[in-house]
């Protein structure tokens, strides 16, 4: 029944939409560089026609792929700025954004954690063009898992609407949208780069028309670290820390007029990445010794394999640019396989443990754009099956006057699950000041959570199906956000925001005071304070960026042992030069970042479940290293260079998995024509 209301009340808002969307000027839209949406009158050419000898990559349908098309530049991270960063994978990518926390793990493969704003990746919502792509058992995504060199753009969403995205992604929504091309002559990506401990990332991509408006693109990529594995020793950095993975995407996509886009997109990706837990920290003289050091597991690893598709059909019906449809049909086919076998070291540890987590799901999604002159709205429909559970999501959103000193953006969203409905309600607001200043701020709240069947406490699944992250707790969110930000075009920009978060019957995955592998408990309330802050400073071609953080998060004891989860103060930042020398010859990026960390106890990977617990073991901190880093372009090559740690810190980031005292990565990139 509630999915037959809500399917209605979808219907009536598509059907409604068109109506008050007529205008007497209908203005087709385009991205700019950045990736924000301006007006075709703005452009000079339609890149939809390629000319004879051009090799142009675009966005047909410029909002496709797009979960926020009218948001504000400053939540975009563009392909133009993804090129002159040196990257390993996407957690680089975005570990420079306020509000952000990255356990990095230092091992090519291994899943990082996110953290934003307190909230761990549990409650971060994952996409690829729009799909959902977060884990059915943990809640989770391992982002070294979406090759780098795909990306387009990533929308990066954390203010108080990121609740409209997904039922559960109060802590940030991480949309990936996937670069489109439209060539008459073939265009091909060459990647490379290499580093220390047998590190190795390439990736290779192909894309050329094969008929008018039919484009083919495709790309393989692959991850090496440290030994291959059938090697004695498994040994990358540490004994059984290699990783081996490769990626296969591709895309066929036929533009058919202006108004109209199919694409079908397939990617697959296999891996094997060993887990060794740590260091050994009771048994190991000195943690950061890669050639002596213990681990706690010569013998666990994991296999995965993953299979995606997408079919989307966007177009504009009644050849209306000011309202945009989107019907995506997409399937996963998902398999992680842990292993702890007694066969592959002299060093046993007396445990045999096997563990398949298989998920196979298909859904179909629709989205509805549609802008005119003081209404903007935002429109999805999600129906999902994901073994043998239905799952709807739903959303609308508006931005009211969104060309007026003053904008309100209302949203709800609903989620039914399993045996599960929770509806989300919130309004963000933004108001203009000066040319300068802008003040914005909003709330978001959980508005029903109805679940049939009760908590229970201290449970311990007993299998993987057990595991589901949708189905233990009654979580809800409160989300109140304000800020100011702060601009002079060319020359500054910065911002301050504060959050004030309250998490209702968190979920905790636990293996401290509960016996039995993959124990979790509930809290009953946390409440978070986080204040971050951003600055971006210009001086002729001289640059300095800095982010900084402070998260005031509640008390936690677990077995008469005060936790610090997340660090209480984080801050990253850079200073470099970009700009042309040898006489305009050479395009560069050159300067100094670095980061630091204040004191912690933490959280570790529990390898066997690909879950986050507490960690009692030790108190580490602070911490933290400044780097060196060059990025170039000579004529069609990319050349980059890493030094990282340049004082060889020694620091953790996760209990214990020590991060690297010095280690330097170069490679090049290259864009070929025919």
């Amino acid at each position: 029944m509630m999915k037959t209301i809500l399917l209605c009340f979808l219907s009536l808002a598509y059907y409604s939409l068109p109506i008050l969307a007529q205008q007497k000027d209908s203005v087709q839209v385009r991205p700019d560089s950045t990736g924000r949406i301006i007006s075709a009158a703005s452009q000079p050419n339609d890149s939809s026609q390629a000319r004879k000898d051009s090799v142009v990559r675009i966005i047909p349908i410029p909002e496709l792929g797009s979960i926020e098309p009218f948001g504000d530049s400053s939540s975009y991270i563009s392909n133009t700025q993804i090129t002159f960063m040196e990257y390993r994978s996407l957690y680089d990518i975005i570990s420079h954004e306020p509000g952000v926390f990255i356990r990095d793990l230092a091992s090519a493969g291994q899943k990082n954690q996110i953290v934003i704003n307190g909230i761990d990746d549990k409650n971060i919502a994952v996409m690829v063009d729009g799909i959902p792509y977060n884990d059915h058992y943990t809640g989770t995504f391992n982002l070294w898992n979406i090759p780098v060199d795909a990306i387009e753009r990533v929308e990066f969403i954390t203010g108080t609407t990121a609740m409209f995205y997904d039922g559960k992604s109060a802590g940030g929504a991480i949309n990936i949208v996937t670069k489109n091309f439209n060539n008459n002559r073939a265009s091909t990506h060459l990647r490379y780069s290499q580093g220390i401990s047998g590190y190795t990332h390439t990736d290779a991509m192909f894309a050329q028309n094969i008929a008018a408006g039919l484009n083919l693109s495709f790309a393989l990529a692959h991850y090496g670290f440290g030994s291959n594995k059938e090697s004695q020793d498994y040994r990358a950095r540490f004994y059984n820390s290699n990783d081996d993975e490769w990626l296969i995407r591709s895309k066929l996509r036929y533009n058919i007029t202006q108004w109209m886009d199919l694409s079908f997109a397939y990617s697959y990706e296999r891996k094997w990445t060993g887990l060794n837990g740590g260091v050994n920290y009771y048994h190991t003289a000195s943690l950061f010794d890669g050639l002596n050091a213990d681990v706690n597991n010569f013998e666990s690893y994991e296999k995965e394999y993953n299979s995606h598709y997408h079919m989307t059909a966007a177009f504009y019906p009644f050849q209306d640019s000011t309202l945009l449809t989107s019907l995506s049909l997409y399937s996963f086919d998902r398999l992680r396989e842990y292993r702890d076998e007694e066969n592959r070291s002299v060093t046993l540890n007396g445990i045999v443990a096997k563990r398949d987590f298989a998920s196979i799901g298909k859904g179909l999604k629709l989205n509805i754009l549609s802008q005119y002159s003081e209404l903007r709205f935002i429109g999805y429909a999600d129906l999902a099956r994901i073994q043998s559970t239905d799952i709807l999501t739903m959303g609308l959103k508006a931005d009211i006057l969104p060309h007026s000193f003053f904008t309100l953006s209302p949203f709800v969203s609903f989620k039914d699950y399993g045996n599960q409905f929770i509806a989300n309600g919130g309004i963000e607001g933004k108001l203009i000041l000066t040319s300068s200043v802008t003040l914005f701020g909003g709330i978001a709240q959980n508005i029903i959570n109805d679940r049939t069947v009760s908590v229970t406490t201290g449970v311990s699944p007993a299998d993987a199906s057990a595991l589901s992250y949708a189905h233990k707790s009654k979580e809800v969110f409160s989300v109140m956000e304000t800020g100011i930000r702060y601009s002079l075009p060319s020359l500054l920009t910065a911002e301050v925001t504060y959050k004030h978060i309250i998490q209702n019957d968190p979920v905790v995955f636990d293996t401290i005071s509960f016996a039995g592998s993959g124990s979790y408990y509930f809290p009953e309330q946390y409440a978070i304070d986080a204040l971050s802050a951003s600055i971006h400073a210009v001086w002729n071609d001289f640059h300095v960026e800095a982010t900084g953080n402070y998260l005031k998060y509640p008390a936690i004891t677990r077995n008469a042992v005060s936790l610090t989860l997340f660090p209480e103060f984080t801050a990253n930042g850079s200073v470099y030069y970009q700009g042309l020398l040898a006489k305009g010859h050479l395009d560069i990026k050159i300067g100094l970042r670095g980061n630091f960390y204040s004191v912690q106890t933490g959280m570790r990977p529990y390898d066997e479940y690909g879950v986050w617990i507490p960690s009692i073991m030790t108190k580490y901190g602070p911490g933290g290293s400044l780097d060196f880093f060059a990025v170039g372009k000579i004529g069609d090559a990319y050349v980059h260079l890493i030094w990282e740690n340049l004082g060889g810190n020694q620091y953790l980031l996760a209990p214990v998995y020590p991060m690297y005292d010095r280690n330097i990565r170069f490679g090049v990139s290259w864009e070929f024509i025919d």
